[in-house]
């Protein structure tokens, strides 16, 4: 079994937020607690063969909002994939499709579309840049008006290190 742990801070809020994950026998079981809201989420992931198919499964429950939700996940082909949750919460089924590339040794592209709220969300993760660190830029970009896509687009650049 191995287990880990994310802890996260934010200073404005005085909010403290602890992500726990262990794997064993080819499951992941993880759990989600914060400060403010107490646990927030159990979850449970596996993949799992369905005829020449994998599809990744992941089940969760919501602790506030008193719901569980069911994600069914399958690459279709080398780089495309899909995935449709249901949440119990509110009887909801949502789809998203999206595309994963390697562009390079150390750099990746990844979009994926989401229909329900007609948004792209494009990753480029890039571990060549800075020898220890990870750069993830992020584009999320609503698709409603295609006269405004450049205003309303949402651009976060995030880095992580080891040391």
């Amino acid at each position: 079994m191995t287990v880990s742990y994310e802890v996260t801070h934010d200073f404005g809020s005085k909010n403290t937020n602890v992500k726990l994950t262990a794997n064993t026998q080819g499951t992941q079981i993880g759990a989600e607690y914060d400060q403010n809201d107490g646990v927030k989420e159990i979850t449970a992931e596996r993949s799992v063969s369905a005829g020449d198919q994998n599809v990744d499964v992941e089940a969760s429950w919501s602790v506030k909002a008193n719901a569980a939700r069911i994600k069914l996940m399958s690459k279709l082909g080398d780089n495309l994939r899909g995935e449709v949750t249901y949440d119990s919460g509110d009887s909801s089924t949502s789809y998203e499709v999206g595309y994963d590339t390697n562009i390079e040794d150390g750099r990746d592209v990844s979009a994926t579309y989401k229909p329900d709220s007609n948004t792209l969300e494009v990753d480029y993760t890039d571990t060549t840049f800075e020898k220890g660190a990870t750069w993830t830029a992020s584009a999320e970009v609503p698709l409603e008006d295609s006269n405004n896509i450049m205003d309303a687009a949402k651009l976060s650049l995030k880095r992580s290190w080891t040391w």
